[in-house]
């Protein structure tokens, strides 16, 4: 396809309209998702899903020494049983990069590969590295775990 008037091909414009995409707003906060925001840090999933990162420098104002508030630390951790068995570069057979958690609750099936049909579900899958936070998840009370995913469905 010929070029339009800025002279971008069309695969330049796609990667424009995903840089400068809005990230997934944020749900409201009640007072059982505060609750769930303050044992997401107790159980250390913050460790890894890191609340907010700050972007780079960059030629794009709008995307210059930004917060972001994805959930994530984008690095990889070893998950025992959870990984996938795919060894590439640096990323052993156990080891799984920490999957963002914003826009969480628009998501049809969790974990990398889908197989957690609910979020609880996907951090009852967690391992490896992750053991403690999930074996601390699955020793809370009901009401802990209705607060914690009160949150979660906030992101």
């Amino acid at each position: 396809m010929a070029d339009l008037v800025d002279g971008k091909a069309d695969i330049d414009r796609v990667a424009d309209f995903m840089r400068l995409l809005a990230p997934p707003a944020r749900g409201a906060s009640t007072a059982a998702s505060l609750a769930g925001e303050r044992i997401f840090n107790t159980l250390d999933c913050a460790v890894c899903h890191t609340p907010s990162m700050r972007t780079e420098r960059h030629a794009i104002a709008a995307l210059s020494e930004k917060p972001v508030g994805l959930y994530s630390d984008l690095l990889l951790h070893d998950m025992g049983a959870l990984g996938d068995g795919i060894v590439q570069g640096t990323a052993g057979a156990r080891d799984m990069r920490t999957a963002p958690l914003w826009g969480l609750p628009a998501r049809p099936t969790w974990l990398h590969d889908g197989r957690a049909n609910t979020v609880d579900q996907a951090i009852r899958g967690h391992a490896g590295e992750a053991q403690n936070s999930r074996d601390r998840y699955v020793a809370l009370t009901d009401e802990e775990r209705t607060q914690l995913l009160a949150f979660l469905d906030t992101l």
